[in-house]
């Protein structure tokens, strides 16, 4: 398999910047209404195994197809790192600071063992990971462009909808299934119906316009 632009992308900016290893980190959940946000971080080397060159953002791909990627990713990868910010931790600060915390805890273990001038973390958007000692480097678009985030979103993404399965057994009646925790009209009618769940971000609309009515 020819080398994929995301490939060739990490190979420009792992020589640019003297970096043995990349650190790819992204998340998934950001938005939704329920359940957590999930980020991973993905650490690669200049030699990529063949399987892993296939990962692009995981919002191009079908849900079957980053399944696929992601065992392969899990089982190929020098390191994979995987953490969340439950609803309670993003209600104590905010959804950005759960993020970058959450994004902190992954990195972290992804560089574990390995010495960190010669780690460089590429961060998927425009803000950096603070209290973080390693080089790092924000991109708009990561998912698209660097190899090793798209590792990391689909990683996340395949991670927190399988968690979302999980919690829909546990809380039936909201469809946590099948809309993952997003603001759809039936998971609105079922917070109207049901109200809040333990599972929901008390600070996000309309879950907070329901406990204050």
């Amino acid at each position: 398999m020819a080398a994929s632009a995301g490939h060739r992308f990490d190979t420009t900016l792992r020589a640019s910047r003297r970096a043995g290893w990349l650190i790819g980190v992204d998340e998934a959940g950001r938005g939704p209404w329920a359940g957590p946000l999930v980020v991973a971080a993905v650490r690669l080397g200049s030699n990529v195994p063949i399987e892993l060159l296939a990962a692009r953002d995981s919002k191009l791909l079908s849900p079957s197809r980053r399944e696929t990627l992601c065992v392969a990713i899990r089982a190929r990868a020098a390191a994979v790192s995987v953490a969340w910010a439950h609803p309670r931790e993003i209600e104590r600060t905010d959804i950005l600071a759960a993020t970058l915390a959450a994004m902190r805890r992954a990195v972290r273990r992804a560089a574990s063992g390995v010495p960190a001038r010669r780690c460089l973390v590429v961060v998927d958007g425009n803000r950096r990971i603070p209290e973080l000692s390693l080089e790092q480097l924000t991109v708009v678009g990561g998912d698209r462009l660097s190899l090793a985030v798209s590792c990391a979103s689909i990683v996340a993404k395949v991670v927190r909808d399988l968690w979302m399965s999980r919690l829909d057994r546990r809380y039936p009646g909201y469809g946590l299934a099948r809309h993952k925790g997003y603001g759809t009209a039936i998971h609105r009618e079922a917070l109207l119906r049901l109200g809040p769940a333990s599972v929901h971000r008390r600070t996000f609309s309309p879950v907070r316009q329901l406990i204050l009515a």
